[in-house]
């Protein structure tokens, strides 16, 4: 190795020390010891998930059964959990909020590692790379979105997709290949359905390209190109295949709508003046928050990716995916009508909403190009490059002058001034830095000075951006409510209809069962049934036109005893309900604890009939009494129907996890009612006797019994979770196995070669 060899090498070792170092240093506030990132969909959502799915596996066990929101679904088939995902192995010893604050910079460092790996991998130097590292773990656009931390769990595998598929495509070992896999399946195991959709689409079309340059020398290389990251996606089968069953019987089970798809788009192409004047969002008069509105990638960026040679591979493809971001991000008034276009015919695009998180993918390949053209202007500073560059600087100066002057300018004036003064600033010192390249500054020197001006634009603009806090202040809300809800192992629901806000998700976090909640994923007959609690008519949902994560329900309602949820916790009146008092306020209004009639949690019925689920209303006001019960189809081996009576409790109810066990005494043949949803996995037996389980009250459980005491034990298992691992690890296997005999071929065809 010759000594420039061994220079650049440490280099390179140089970059990725720095890349932690520069992480932490961006993200300070929440780096320090005992403290989190504590954004609104954080406490609201994800360290309640986050608790519960650590305490299953520190307990060695899967999170198979959540009770705490939307009265229970699978837990571990829930995307959002990232179950199988490393990270969360890996910060299993932390709270859940400091654990998601660490995940988060270790992902984002993982980013950074990622596409320094990639660069290097494209031959640039590692100033190019440490550059590129800057531009996509710590840009704006990932930076806003740390309120959602499995984004960036998520999108830290992109560059490695990338950086496989580009080491197979320079070397043409059998290594890069896997890499390419591996990062495909951590990233659907990331917790981010929609970036791994992204991402899996970029690494699918760069793959193309470089099936392209494969396919004259060996065309067997060129298919592998192709495959792979389908095979990725395949590895991620374990966390799929439960998620698909869990799609398919929730709120996305039907057609979503293209006006909810369309949905927190930009307004109107004013959203391009973001990538001059960030901060001119202000006040968020212009009806989005900066993590959705923002596609900001940095003005150093935008006047480095000009420069750019056109013949680098994937250049001109990104640059095509970098213009896509802000056309999509138009949703429904995109140029040519594009994302309507899409939404109709790419697969899986028409389930996500909010078009503007595209603006990713635009960061994305907005780091690429702006390495490639840092590259290109410190080699080949060529007159029509550093104009470019230069004509860049000066455009963005002017912009930031003039855009606010424009009629309809429709951004907050004050912080337009303000971003507008460091736009200008920004703009000069790169504008000095092309000058200076044109003037002979080359080297390290050169990229270092535009690594410090690309790291310090979205530092100051945005690193105290996400609200961070003690992680030990983090404590779950409602507590003083804690002595109306019974001890475990009781059965513990309670009902929280309240502004959105912690307090719905507090049963999760407090380790009660939960009636209502926050979060996109619920089984849609009980979602459908808590909606019908506000018109008191049960009607099967059309196509998804609203958010689902937010459904209402009416505690007052005739229907309301059908969920066997006897506490209410609001912020609002409930006019006739008993109250028991008024605890601690999280809005304007105090929470007050409201007693509602309910059903026993489980319970002998005598009687039952059946309806189809068009007509389903009138027999279940019928059976809130709990003296009937409704069945969705006529049972077989069932006895008839006896005369009306019940509801007789269960003389003792365990919930533990995906088990529940109680005890009934039945006066005569009859149904036992048990309030959990009805969904595949569940098996029942009485007196250890399998029994089968029925679909009663439109959206729970039934279990047939005779006359005299019973023990009843319902346990829940996901099939689909040993199947999907099955199907991951025989995947693993044969792609293994066809890399080895991939690896003989090569190496008994290089002599003749």
């Amino acid at each position: 190795m010759s000594t420039a060899d061994g220079g650049r090498k440490w280099a390179w070792w140089g970059v990725f020390a720095a890349i932690p170092v520069l992480v932490v240093a961006f993200h300070w506030a929440a780096a320090r010891p005992g403290m989190a990132f504590n954004g609104s969909d954080l406490r609201y959502f994800f360290y309640g998930v986050r608790e519960t799915v650590a305490a299953a596996l520190r307990h060695g066990e899967l999170p198979l059964w959540q009770r705490g929101f939307f009265m229970g679904y699978p837990l571990v088939a829930d995307p959002q959990a990232a179950v199988f995902a490393p990270a969360t192995w890996l910060t299993l010893p932390w709270d859940a909020p400091r654990a998601l604050t660490l995940a988060t910079l270790l992902h984002l460092t993982i980013a950074g590692w990622g596409m320094a790996a990639w660069m290097r991998l494209r031959s640039l130097s590692p100033a190019s790379g440490l550059l590129a590292a800057v531009l996509f773990a710590l840009g704006a656009k990932q930076t806003v979105h740390i309120v959602h931390w499995n984004f960036a769990a998520t999108t830290a595998f992109w560059p490695w997709m990338l950086a496989g598929l580009e080491g197979f495509a320079t070397r043409r070992r059998s290594r890069w290949l896997l890499v390419a896999a591996v990062a495909t399946a951590f990233a659907w195991l990331g917790g981010s359905p929609q970036m791994a959709h992204f991402g899996t689409l970029v690494a699918g079309l760069y793959a193309l390209r470089i099936a392209v340059d494969l396919w004259p020398e060996r065309r067997a290389d060129a298919v592998w190109a192709v495959l792979i990251v389908p095979v990725g996606f395949v590895l991620a089968a374990v966390l799929v295949l439960p998620t698909l069953e869990l799609s398919r019987l929730g709120a996305r089970a039907v057609v979503v709508d293209y006006a909810f798809v369309t949905s927190w788009r930009w307004p109107d192409a004013w959203g391009l003046a973001l990538y001059v004047l960030p901060h001119a969002w202000g006040d968020g008069r212009w009806g989005l928050n900066l993590w959705e509105a923002t596609g900001y990638v940095g003005i150093p960026a935008l006047a480095l990716a000009v420069a750019a040679p056109a013949r680098r591979r994937g250049v001109i493809l990104f640059a095509v995916l970098a213009l896509l971001g802000p056309w999509l991000a138009l949703g429904e008034r995109s140029p040519l009508g594009l994302h309507w276009l899409l939404y109709k015919v790419l697969p899986g695009y028409g389930s996500f909403r909010v078009p503007t998180r595209g603006l990713l993918v635009t960061a994305f390949a907005m780091a690429l190009l702006a390495a490639e053209g840092l590259e290109a202007l410190r080699r080949d500073p060529t007159r029509a490059r550093l104009a470019r560059s230069l004509g860049v600087f000066a455009a963005t100066a002017a912009l930031a002058l003039l855009l606010p002057r424009l009629p309809g300018f429709p951004f907050d004036p004050a912080t337009t001034r303000k971003t507008a003064w460091f736009a200008l600033m920004l703009s000069a010192l790169g504008a000095l830095w092309v000058l200076a390249v044109w003037r002979g500054l080359r080297g390290a020197v050169a990229g270092a000075a535009m690594v410090a001006l690309a790291f310090y634009d979205p530092w100051y603009l945005f690193s105290r951006f996400n609200d961070v806090a003690p992680g030990k202040t983090e404590r779950p809300g409602l507590r003083d409510f804690a002595r109306i809800v019974p001890p475990p192992p009781e059965p513990r629901r309670v009902g929280v209809v309240a502004k959105w806000g912690a307090s719905v998700n507090a049963p999760l976090r407090n380790g009660w069962e939960g009636t209502m909640g926050y979060g996109p994923m619920s089984i849609q007959r009980v979602r459908e049934l808590l909606e019908a609690t506000r018109t008191d008519k049960v009607s099967r949902l059309g196509a998804m036109d609203g958010d689902a994560t937010f459904p209402s329900a009416r505690p007052t309602s005739p229907l309301w005893p059908l969920l066997a949820t006897p506490i209410v916790i609001s912020d609002g009146g409930q006019p006739g309900l008993p109250t028991y008092f008024a605890g601690m306020r999280e809005w304007e209004n105090p929470m007050v604890g409201f007693h509602a009639p309910a059903l026993p949690r489980v319970f002998w019925t005598g009687s039952w009939e059946v309806a189809p689920d068009e007509a389903v209303t009138e027999p279940l006001l019928r059976a809130t009494a709990g003296n009937v019960a409704v069945l969705a189809e006529t049972p077989t081996g069932l006895p008839p129907s006896g005369p009306p009576e019940g509801p007789i409790a269960a003389e003792s109810v365990k919930v533990v996890g995906p088990t529940l066990e109680a005890t009934v005494t039945a006066p005569r043949d009859g149904l036992l009612v048990i309030v959990d949803p009805f969904y595949p996995g569940w098996t029942a037996t009485l007196d250890g006797r399998p029994v089968p389980i029925l679909r009663a009250n439109f959206a729970f459980q039934g279990v047939p019994v005779t006359a005299g005491r019973h023990e009843l034990r319902l346990i829940y298992r996901n099939r689909w979770v040993p199947i999907g691992a099955a199907v991951s690890l025989g995947t693993l296997a044969l792609l293994l196995a066809a890399l080895a005999v991939r690896n003989r071929r090569v190496r008994a065809q290089a002599p003749s070669a």
